[in-house]
């Protein structure tokens, strides 16, 4: 009997469904099949760009400094303190030498993907990775 229960039901929804879409006129019918696509197409269009590759951002005494993480580059960045010595690298970036006290911000070691940052608070130099994420890949927050 929950077969035919369950067939009776089926039914219904169907002739629910064929009944709102006879309530429609063939206006309503395009107006709704262009939205669906509009709606499918701006998705693909704002997720489906790779538009970016990873770009470390460095922060320091007001500034602010973008390179491409595939760089190699060795920069002084100011700060209240002195120069703190940021190094791009093979793809990673680290803090070399910073004139702080505690040094942690050399003990961070090096990152490289999204999200990642290191920072030398007393000498105010922030060092990130921003751009697109890594597909598939764990993050911090990942347990």
């Amino acid at each position: 009997m929950t077969a035919i229960a369950a067939m009776m039901k089926v039914a219904t929804a169907a002739a629910a469904i064929k009944q709102l879409f006879t309530r429609f006129r063939p206006a309503d019918l395009v107006i709704l099949a262009l939205s669906i696509i509009i709606t499918i197409s701006s998705f693909f269009i704002v997720y489906a760009k790779d538009n970016s590759e990873l770009q470390v951002v460095i922060e320091g005494m007001g500034q602010s400094y973008i390179y491409p993480l595939s760089a190699d580059e060795t920069l002084r960045v100011r700060g209240p303190l002195g120069d703190t010595l940021v190094v791009i690298h093979h793809g990673a970036v680290h803090v070399e030498d910073s004139p702080c006290k505690n040094k942690l911000c050399i003990a961070m070691g090096e990152i490289s993907q999204q999200g990642q940052w290191v920072a030398c608070l007393p000498n105010q130099v922030f060092v990130r990775i921003i751009g697109k994420p890594v597909k598939d890949g764990l993050d911090g927050s990942t347990y």
